[in-house]
């Protein structure tokens, strides 16, 4: 007895009968629809936002160290430039050689200096953003040259401007005192300003070549390397960690002592994935205990519409209208139901994720698929708790409904 689309209408109609029921009805699916896809959607922007902020530390890393109760052995320049030739598709390689703390005398204050040594692949250990003037390159390094890049804080207190590239730094280390060429200053990173604003004790960065330490303040390198940290494009980490231990065991002569650990962030990182999945998942489970009591509250009320109906059903049903077109009546009408909730839902989760999303400065990201999937759920929703009402509808007795008043 008639068509889907006359299924459909005759919905629509019911539903614009009782507006004020029919909102409250949907108000379960609303509420619950927007809670959930709030959640998932504020679950996706911290993913973007911790995956962008990790990003922004710099290139990806792999630090390689030879276990010193393995063996008595060390790197040395020459390891390093063989590592670095033999493993495709890296920034480069830094011996991990420590942060050294120096003083800056001035003429009014002396100045503590933290001093990072490395190679010019330091540029790589996170978004360097170079003011004025050049990171130190390969041939400093190569050159032991007493070059330095000083951050801007270190800079505007030291010398009391910013633009210090070319000027003389003397900094004593270890009772000795080098006279360093600032050949770049670099924008303030976090750890900067931290140092900057320690009490009254501020703590100022620079990097320098590792070789300075050595024609600088007379430090013996020879035998001092036990470890060195590679920079990549996060694309190559796999590739790259494949091949560093063999490389490093072939150079260093070292193959089947198991002498050679590689190290990797991206444990780390995925762990921290799986870390915010759990929490997102969680948090939108319990965001979708509300559906339940939505489709709870459309179940009770679409059986309350059957008994009121009771007559009407009877009527029907001795005209020739088949169980299933009944059932297919009230299926209908609390799918639409439930599927108009959805979509306010959906609208209400799209503006408060988007509203928190400024707040607390998320990526605001919504997959597509998640759309779709929200009203595909709220409809099923109606479908599920419409059974019990619309089969109850659709077996009563003709005579018996024709009774009721």
């Amino acid at each position: 007895m008639g068509t889907f689309g006359e299924y459909i209408k005759s919905a629509l109609s019911s539903i614009r009968s009782n507006k004020g029921r029919s909102f409250l009805t949907m108000l379960g699916i609303i509420i619950g629809i927007a809670a959930v896809l709030t959640v998932l959607i504020l679950g996706d922007g911290m993913k973007a936002t911790v995956n962008s902020e990790m990003d922004s530390i710099g290139a990806a890393t792999v630090s390689v160290s030879l276990d010193v109760t393995k063996t008595d052995k060390t790197f040395s320049k020459e390891d390093f430039d063989l590592i670095e030739e033999n493993i495709d598709n890296i920034y480069g390689i830094s011996p991990s050689i420590g942060n050294y703390l120096g003083e800056v005398h001035t003429k009014n204050q002396v100045y503590d200096l933290l001093m990072t040594g490395g190679s010019e692949a330091l540029i790589n250990q996170g978004q360097v953003k170079m003011l004025h003037g050049r990171y130190f390159n390969k041939n400093d390094v190569k050159e032991g040259k007493l070059v330095c890049v000083i951050s801007k804080s270190a800079a505007m207190n030291i010398f009391g401007y910013e633009e210090a590239a070319g000027e003389t730094l003397p900094i004593t280390m270890a009772d000795m005192t080098a006279e360093f060429t600032v050949v770049g200053v670099r924008d303030d990173n976090t750890m900067d300003t931290a140092y900057a604003s320690y009490y009254d004790d501020p703590m100022f960065m620079a990097e320098c070549p590792y070789t300075a330490y050595e024609s600088g303040f007379g430090f013996y390198l020879d035998d001092y390397f036990t470890s060195f940290t590679i920079y990549m494009d996060n694309d190559y980490k796999n590739s790259v960690l494949a091949k560093a231990r063999s490389v490093v065991e072939n150079i260093m002569d070292l193959r089947g002592e198991n002498a050679v650990k590689i190290s990797s962030g991206y444990g780390f990182d995925q762990t921290t994935e799986t870390i915010l999945n759990i929490i997102t998942s969680v948090v939108a489970i319990i965001a979708a205990i509300s559906l339940l009591v939505g489709g709870i509250g459309v179940m009770n009320i679409m059986t309350v519409s059957v008994t009121e109906r009771t007559r009407e059903i009877g009527i029907r049903k001795s005209l020739g209208a088949r169980t299933s077109s009944i059932l297919t009546q009230f299926l209908a009408e609390a799918a639409i139901l439930t599927f108009i909730g959805g979509v306010i839902g959906l609208l209400m989760g799209l503006g408060f994720s988007y509203l928190i999303c400024k707040v607390i400065d998320f990526v605001f990201t919504v997959n597509p698929l998640l759309v779709i999937a929200v009203l595909v759920v709220s409809s099923s929703i109606g479908l599920f708790f419409g059974i019990y009402p619309a089969k109850r509808a659709a077996t009563l007795d003709p005579i018996e409904a024709l009774r009721m008043e």
